[in-house]
């Protein structure tokens, strides 16, 4: 009985022993199966943040315009009688565009001289009057309140004179307005009146528009915040400008230099008016067109530069993920101008590796990374190498510019005044 009971009592225990063996085994699948794959860390590019001195050159849009413009006016009515020009062609100062027909104005001429002949006769007669008189005064032969009338006769005479040489005078400059000459060498545009109109102030007074080509100007607006910076470097000295102008087929690139610098901001914009001029030899230039506008104001000593694919932004601030024992952490810049592929930027140390490539969806902050991390040298080297790969049409490599950071807009209060010299 004894020995049963001492089997059943094994059988029981081994039973018990192996439920939970098997209970055990279980239960670690299923920790195991529960605990969550470790992620990978996430690669990305960095590029050494570093400080040089950087050539300060600030980029604009603009506009060209001409140095000196001139809009052919109607100064006298009349019917217009001529047009001696080609439109769209070259002209030379005091050439004669327009006749107004001059026959009224040369009778007024005529009537006008008529005039002063007459009333120079009647000067001759009082004055002679006069002197005839002046003796027979003291004699007592006429009163004196006679001879005052001789007097009186003898100076509206004169006056009458001078009325007669201002009518005259008069009557010459409106002959001289029915020819309407060029006042300077220059291009003229159409013609904004027909032959056989009426033409005088505010009656078609406008008849055509001149310009003068060479040299020409460019017009642009910096931000406000950098007027200090063109007041201490302009006109101390000569402020070298480069203006490109695109067409569908080529480029044209000009070289001048400022030659203006408003001295305050507009309140609505907060920008100022910039202004630059250079030769526009072969005339390839006109009024009116957009231009990119480059200003070199010298050189920046010591400043910090991050590559432009590191520059991230949100309204209001710009930053950098920088890589700091493996992990992404957000730094706020100030952004200043743009050389080449190269930003200034203020809030970050020489030194600083930022992320230039890596996943856009996984940039945050505190993120693990895999970082491989290049000097600013080795990187540029790497660009140009890019670069020239991507020139060579039968290699179908990825443009250089193409970044995988995900890049916002860079928006003008994050960019310190400067948000104008990136391209």
């Amino acid at each position: 009985m004894n020995g049963s009971s001492n089997r059943r009592a094994g059988c029981t225990l081994f039973t018990v022993m192996a439920f939970g063996a098997i209970t055990a085994a279980t239960g670690c699948d299923r920790a195991a199966a529960k605990a969550p794959p470790k992620k990978p860390d996430l690669p990305v590019t960095a590029v050494d943040s570093d400080k040089m001195d950087v050539p300060d050159i600030r980029r604009y849009p603009g506009n060209t315009e001409a140095v000196r413009q001139a809009t052919l006016e109607a100064r006298i009515t009349g019917f217009l009688e001529e047009r001696r020009f080609e439109e769209g062609t070259s002209v030379s100062a005091g050439d004669t565009m327009f006749v107004i027909e001059p026959p009224p104005y040369e009778a007024q001429v005529l009537e006008a001289e008529g005039q002063l002949a007459a009333a120079e006769a009647a000067f001759d007669f009082a004055r002679i009057e006069f002197a005839r008189n002046e003796p027979l005064v003291a004699s007592g032969a006429i009163s004196a309140q006679a001879f005052d009338q001789y007097r009186t006769n003898l100076e509206s005479a004169a006056a009458q004179v001078q009325v007669a040489r201002a009518s005259l005078i008069e009557a010459e400059i409106n002959l001289g307005y029915t020819e309407v000459a060029a006042p300077f060498d220059g291009r003229i545009g159409r013609r904004l009146v027909d032959v056989g109109n009426l033409v005088g102030p505010g009656i078609n007074e406008d008849l055509a528009v001149v310009v003068d080509l060479d040299p020409m100007r460019v017009v642009f607006q910096p931000a406000g915040t950098e007027l200090p910076d063109y007041v201490m470097a302009w006109p101390a000295k000569d402020i070298g400008v480069k203006v490109t102008v695109r067409s569908m087929s080529s480029s044209m690139t000009y070289e001048g230099s400022l030659d203006l610098v408003d001295n305050e901001a507009a309140t609505d914009s907060s920008t100022f008016i910039a202004r630059a001029s250079f030769p526009n030899t072969d005339l390839r230039l006109v009024p009116g067109l957009f231009a990119d506008v480059e200003v070199d104001l010298g050189v920046l000593p010591g400043r910090v530069v991050v590559p432009v694919e590191a520059i991230q932004s949100e309204p209001q601030q710009a930053f950098v993920w920088t890589v700091k024992d493996d992990k992404l952490v957000r730094a706020n810049v100030t952004l200043g101008p743009q050389w080449k592929e190269l930003r200034v930027v203020s809030g970050l140390e020489a030194g600083v590796p930022v992320v230039v490539e890596g996943n856009p969806y996984m940039l945050k902050s505190d993120v693990t990374v895999r970082a491989k991390t290049l000097s600013l040298d080795a990187w540029r080297k790497e660009v140009a190498a890019k670069q020239k790969e991507a020139a060579d049409p039968s290699k179908g490599g990825k443009h250089p510019g193409q970044s995988h950071v995900a890049k916002q807009a860079v928006h003008p209060e994050a960019a310190s005044g400067h948000g104008g010299a990136s391209k």
